[in-house]
Protein backbone atom coordinates (compact mmCIF):
# COMPACT_ATOMS: atom_id res chain seq x y z
CA UNK A 1 0.00 0.00 0.00
CA UNK A 2 2.55 2.67 0.87
CA UNK A 3 4.38 2.12 -2.34
CA UNK A 4 0.74 2.92 -4.47
CA UNK A 5 0.58 5.71 -2.85
CA UNK A 6 4.34 7.17 -3.22
CA UNK A 7 3.68 6.28 -6.64
CA UNK A 8 0.70 8.37 -6.86
CA UNK A 9 2.54 11.72 -4.84
CA UNK A 10 5.40 11.44 -7.29
CA UNK A 11 5.75 14.83 -9.83
CA UNK A 12 7.81 14.84 -12.97
CA UNK A 13 10.33 16.78 -12.66
CA UNK A 14 10.50 19.24 -15.96
CA UNK A 15 12.67 21.49 -16.77
CA UNK A 16 11.42 23.62 -19.34
CA UNK A 17 13.93 25.84 -21.33
CA UNK A 18 12.07 28.51 -23.33
CA UNK A 19 12.68 32.49 -23.94
CA UNK A 20 9.08 33.83 -23.75
CA UNK A 21 7.75 34.05 -20.44
CA UNK A 22 3.70 33.64 -22.27
CA UNK A 23 5.11 30.05 -23.32
CA UNK A 24 6.30 29.13 -19.94
CA UNK A 25 2.66 30.48 -18.13
CA UNK A 26 1.12 28.31 -20.86
CA UNK A 27 3.18 25.48 -20.41
CA UNK A 28 2.45 25.13 -16.66
CA UNK A 29 -1.20 25.48 -17.46
CA UNK A 30 -1.67 23.03 -19.41
CA UNK A 31 0.29 20.41 -17.54
CA UNK A 32 -1.57 19.60 -14.26
CA UNK A 33 0.67 20.78 -11.24
CA UNK A 34 -0.41 17.40 -9.32
CA UNK A 35 1.90 15.49 -11.54
CA UNK A 36 4.36 17.73 -12.98
CA UNK A 37 7.31 20.07 -10.65
CA UNK A 38 8.13 22.02 -13.65
CA UNK A 39 11.23 24.41 -13.62
CA UNK A 40 11.57 27.57 -15.64
CA UNK A 41 14.60 28.82 -17.54
CA UNK A 42 14.41 31.44 -20.11
CA UNK A 43 17.77 31.27 -21.95
CA UNK A 44 20.24 28.84 -22.77
CA UNK A 45 22.81 29.54 -19.82
CA UNK A 46 20.14 29.37 -16.99
CA UNK A 47 18.91 26.17 -18.47
CA UNK A 48 22.00 24.42 -18.23
CA UNK A 49 22.89 26.05 -14.88
CA UNK A 50 19.19 24.89 -13.29
CA UNK A 51 19.85 21.62 -15.22
CA UNK A 52 23.09 21.13 -13.40
CA UNK A 53 21.81 22.04 -9.73
CA UNK A 54 18.96 19.82 -9.98
CA UNK A 55 20.99 16.81 -10.63
CA UNK A 56 23.04 17.95 -7.80
CA UNK A 57 19.91 18.12 -5.46
CA UNK A 58 18.50 14.43 -6.69
CA UNK A 59 16.44 15.93 -8.99
CA UNK A 60 17.10 15.12 -12.34
CA UNK A 61 14.63 16.35 -14.65
CA UNK A 62 12.33 13.55 -16.38
CA UNK A 63 12.11 15.93 -18.73
CA UNK A 64 13.27 18.92 -20.40
CA UNK A 65 11.30 20.57 -23.02
CA UNK A 66 13.78 22.94 -25.29
CA UNK A 67 12.99 26.18 -27.91
CA UNK A 68 15.16 26.71 -30.50
CA UNK A 69 15.29 30.45 -30.41
CA UNK A 70 16.22 31.44 -26.84
CA UNK A 71 18.03 35.44 -27.79
CA UNK A 72 14.46 36.96 -26.69
CA UNK A 73 14.05 38.52 -30.10
CA UNK A 74 12.54 37.76 -33.30
CA UNK A 75 14.51 39.85 -35.55
CA UNK A 76 15.99 37.98 -38.15
CA UNK A 77 19.79 39.16 -37.52
CA UNK A 78 19.35 37.84 -33.84
CA UNK A 79 17.97 34.64 -35.44
CA UNK A 80 20.35 34.02 -37.35
CA UNK A 81 23.49 34.61 -35.10
CA UNK A 82 22.00 32.11 -32.88
CA UNK A 83 21.65 29.32 -36.02
CA UNK A 84 25.36 30.16 -37.15
CA UNK A 85 26.34 29.21 -33.19
CA UNK A 86 27.40 32.72 -32.51
CA UNK A 87 24.91 32.61 -29.57
CA UNK A 88 23.88 30.37 -27.22
CA UNK A 89 20.55 28.54 -28.60
CA UNK A 90 18.43 25.70 -28.12
CA UNK A 91 21.19 23.80 -30.17
CA UNK A 92 24.25 24.66 -28.32
CA UNK A 93 21.73 23.78 -24.85
CA UNK A 94 21.14 20.67 -25.73
CA UNK A 95 24.69 20.09 -26.02
CA UNK A 96 25.67 21.22 -22.70
CA UNK A 97 22.87 19.17 -20.93
CA UNK A 98 23.94 16.24 -23.43
CA UNK A 99 27.64 16.46 -22.22
CA UNK A 100 26.55 16.24 -18.76
CA UNK A 101 24.10 13.70 -18.73
CA UNK A 102 23.98 11.48 -22.03
CA UNK A 103 21.00 10.23 -20.94
CA UNK A 104 18.60 13.46 -20.83
CA UNK A 105 15.64 13.12 -21.97
CA UNK A 106 15.22 16.14 -24.32
CA UNK A 107 12.27 17.03 -26.54
CA UNK A 108 12.06 20.36 -28.78
CA UNK A 109 8.86 21.88 -29.17
CA UNK A 110 9.52 25.30 -31.46
CA UNK A 111 7.72 27.25 -34.19
CA UNK A 112 11.35 26.10 -35.83
CA UNK A 113 10.68 22.72 -35.64
CA UNK A 114 10.18 22.03 -39.73
CA UNK A 115 13.39 23.24 -40.07
CA UNK A 116 17.04 22.73 -40.74
CA UNK A 117 17.09 24.08 -37.12
CA UNK A 118 14.52 21.35 -35.95
CA UNK A 119 16.80 18.65 -37.53
CA UNK A 120 19.79 20.10 -35.87
CA UNK A 121 18.64 20.13 -32.56
CA UNK A 122 16.99 15.80 -33.50
CA UNK A 123 20.87 14.85 -34.14
CA UNK A 124 22.17 16.77 -31.03
CA UNK A 125 20.19 14.03 -29.37
CA UNK A 126 16.79 15.48 -28.93
CA UNK A 127 13.99 12.38 -28.61
CA UNK A 128 11.63 14.27 -30.89
CA UNK A 129 11.35 18.05 -31.98
CA UNK A 130 7.38 19.00 -32.22
CA UNK A 131 6.18 21.92 -33.74
CA UNK A 132 3.87 25.04 -32.28
CA UNK A 133 1.21 24.11 -34.30
CA UNK A 134 0.40 20.98 -32.45
CA UNK A 135 -0.71 23.66 -29.71
CA UNK A 136 -0.84 23.38 -25.62
CA UNK A 137 -3.19 20.62 -25.43
CA UNK A 138 -1.50 18.90 -27.76
CA UNK A 139 2.11 19.04 -26.26
CA UNK A 140 0.69 18.22 -22.93
CA UNK A 141 -1.26 15.50 -24.58
CA UNK A 142 2.51 14.56 -26.27
CA UNK A 143 4.47 15.34 -22.81
CA UNK A 144 2.29 12.59 -20.88
CA UNK A 145 2.80 9.74 -23.21
CA UNK A 146 6.63 10.31 -23.60
CA UNK A 147 6.57 9.90 -19.59
CA UNK A 148 3.81 7.79 -19.17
Amino acid sequence: MWGLEADRTYKKIMLVVDDEKEVQVLIKAYLPSSKFEIHSAYNGIEGVRLYRELLMKGKKPDLVVMDLNLSGSRKKEDLMKQFRGEEMDGVKTTQEIMKMDPNANVIGFTAYAHLEWGGRLKATGAREVLGREIGFEGFAKRVEQILA
